[in-house]
């Protein structure tokens, strides 16, 4: 099967206002390697994890985009129009990197068949959910992609005997995902008048369900693509990457947590001096 996926349309792109945020989009040519699309990271177990990420990107930050910008007219603040502009160009040149990346993981999964699945779902939420609870939605999400980044950035371990081009897509993604963190928040913030916190947690709480079961669905499948399916000893090493070590799942709690409390911000949560030295790299390579 061929992708669904298509490319991001420009017109989701809202006309640029003279302020203008403290990021932006980088468009970096990455170049990666088809042919390492299953061992990448240095481990096949590591690979597998961020490979299933890798899947969900496309339509899920097409999500994004679609759920902030719907509010992009309530926004009247000069700063934050500026930083759902720069948000909607970063999400949108992920989403176009994340595509060229999931055709070489289609070279040894259905990945068209995962992309049915997860699209029918968002499918499903836009056709039950209201804007508000999208947007609450994607607030939830982008805390995780954001605590996701900035364990991947300050991690010694996570990209250490990475494919160098691999390790560089991750890197300008979780840098940029970092970087705005706080949009979508802000944006919910803003429309209710920082008066639906209780329904933020508890959007929070449906979304972690979803995003567990996801990603570990499509893990499986990926497991079962790859001939690892009926090995336990594959499924322990996949299991213990993930939780155990290096963990990145593990080592999110904390932060995954502080989303809970009601004076919650995602920029409580310190990553300047990571960000600074990630940008000298990044900027670099664009």
């Amino acid at each position: 099967m061929v992708s669904t996926v298509e490319a991001p349309a420009t017109e989701v792109t809202p006309k640029r206002d003279p302020v203008t945020a403290d990021f932006h989009a980088r468009d970096v040519d990455f170049g990666l390697d088809a042919s390492r699309i299953t061992e990448w990271c240095g481990d096949t177990w590591s690979t597998l994890y961020f490979n299933a990420l890798s899947i969900t990107f496309p339509i899920g930050e097409r999500f994004f985009i679609s759920s902030v910008a719907h509010y992009l007219p309530q926004i009247t603040d000069p700063k934050l129009r500026a930083e759902v502009t720069a948000f909607i160009q970063q999400e949108a040149l992920h989403t176009r990197e994340h595509i060229e990346y999931n055709k070489a993981i289609q070279s040894v999964a259905d990945v068209a068949a995962m992309e049915v699945i997860l699209q029918n779902h968002i499918d499903f939420v836009k056709s039950k959910l209201s804007p508000l609870h999208r947007l609450a939605a994607t607030a939830a999400l982008e805390h995780f992609t954001a605590i996701m980044a900035k364990d991947t950035l300050e991690s010694k371990t996570q990209l250490a005997k990475a494919d160098p081009q691999y390790a560089r897509l991750w890197t300008w993604h979780a840098l940029e995902e970092c970087e705005h963190k706080a949009v979508a928040y802000d944006v919910f913030q803003t429309v209710t008048e920082g008066k639906k916190s209780a329904m933020r947690r508890r959007v929070m709480v449906l979304v972690t369900i979803n995003f567990l079961r996801r990603n570990a669905q499509f893990m499986t499948k990926l497991m079962k693509a790859q001939g690892h399916a009926r090995n336990p000893i594959a499924w322990a090493k996949l299991i213990w990457s993930v939780f155990g070590a290096p963990g990145p799942m593990r080592r999110i709690i904390p932060n995954y947590l502080k989303y809970y409390k009601a004076e919650f911000h995602p920029n409580d949560i310190s990553d300047e001096a990571t960000l600074e030295k990630t940008k000298k790299l990044v900027e670099a390579w664009a």
